[in-house]
């Protein structure tokens, strides 16, 4: 048994192989046989992901309403695709107002509390909603808007994400001996990073050349932004888990943690990738 964990928390090796290749799978069969099956599998990873994060808030006492959070997260991804922008932004506002008014509600219920305590988590409350929902249904919901456009660029964005962060977790883990940030997370090294950058590049320019059919050069460019995005999503997650002192958002995938723990890096890639394929014109 012991050859089956890992030095960092005691996650076995092989349920992360065997649930990533499940998942990997799944997105596969969504992308490249009924393009409306992807955003069965976005809506129901964000709806799982918006659980997770609303619950790991209430570590701290940041009360976000866990049931309109999973509901209105969910609708973004259809309107999205449906209505377009229009759709992905006035869905977003929709739910962030629901979810303000949901909490106002709940609190003015409570009569135990005083003004001062009232007003002052009223605003941390709305500043947590607010994050919520702009971290992680808009966030992703780009992938919609590229799934729209062409889904190649689905392809493009998920699948060296995916590979940055499996080479990275794998040689950092067999072969990392210098820390990259061990202030955020400790477990993150430079030999992983390397091993990253190398992913990351070759499968960016090859899907962009053979895939999306656009010059070599452009693969480059969305490999940089892609490396830069996955690190700093994945960062920025355990700096979040961090200040909530927690390891794992949830134990919902053997070997991986969470959904959250699969969604980190995705979430600034899609962006980043919707902004690249805007502003160069593909």
């Amino acid at each position: 048994m012991s050859t089956e964990k890992s030095q960092d928390g005691g996650r076995s090796l092989s349920k992360s192989v065997f649930y990533g290749l499940v998942l990997g799978a799944a997105f596969l069969l969504s992308i490249l046989i009924v393009k409306e099956l992807f955003i069965v599998l976005v809506a129901t990873a964000i709806g799982f992901g918006a659980w997770e994060l609303s619950t790991a808030l209430r570590q701290k006492d940041w009360y976000v309403p866990r049931v309109p959070a999973v509901i209105g997260s969910v609708l973004i991804m259809p309107a999205t695709y449906y209505w377009g922008v229009q759709g992905q932004w006035g869905f977003t506002l929709a739910t962030s107002v629901a979810l303000m008014i949901w909490r106002l509600v709940h609190i003015l219920w409570e009569k135990r509390r005083s003004v001062e305590q009232t007003f002052s988590d009223t605003i941390r409350d709305l500043a947590a909603a607010a994050f919520l929902i702009v971290y992680l249904p808009l966030t992703l919901s780009f992938s919609i808007l590229l799934l729209k456009h062409d889904s190649a660029w689905v392809l493009c964005f998920v699948v060296p994400v995916a590979l940055i962060d499996t080479s990275g977790y794998l040689v950092g883990r067999k072969l990392g001996k210098h820390k990259l940030a061990p202030g955020v997370s400790p477990k993150k090294t430079w030999e992983g990073l390397l091993a990253s950058i190398i992913a990351g590049v070759t499968s960016s320019v090859a899907l962009v050349v053979f895939v999306a059919h656009k010059p070599w050069w452009a693969g480059l460019i969305l490999a940089a932004i892609l490396i830069l995005a996955a690190v700093f999503g994945d960062l920025a997650e355990s700096l979040i888990k961090r200040d909530l002192g927690i390891k794992d958002m949830s134990a919902l995938l053997p070997g991986h943690g969470g959904i959250m723990d699969r969604l980190d890096s995705l979430l600034p890639a899609a962006l980043v990738t919707y902004v690249f394929v805007t502003v160069l014109g593909f």
